[in-house]
């Protein structure tokens, strides 16, 4: 099961964008990484919505950080799996 306290993702965002921006798809890519999230991990979805779970909790971590005015949304590009998604960076 994908993390589900986003708190423990704020951290590992901020070290992560120390290097730059970052689009939110890296952002995830990186931190599966670091806490050695399976590819069956990444797949699972909300049974209603079927929005990827991990997913879900990098967006709420990219959320709290905003709010806390740790980092900001600097822009809106296109993900490689379609749709447009945050670029990040540090404040």
């Amino acid at each position: 099961m994908p993390l589900r306290n986003h708190d423990l993702l704020c951290q590992p965002i901020l070290d992560y964008l120390r290097d730059g921006e970052q689009p939110a798809w890296e952002i995830e890519e990186e931190l599966a990484k670091q806490f050695k999230l399976t590819e069956a991990g990444r797949a699972q979805r909300y049974p209603k919505s079927g929005m990827p779970i991990w997913e879900s909790d990098i967006a709420f971590g990219l959320k709290k950080l905003v709010e806390a005015r740790r980092i900001s949304r600097i822009d809106s590009r296109r993900a490689p799996n379609g749709g447009k998604r945050g670029v990040y960076r540090l404040v």
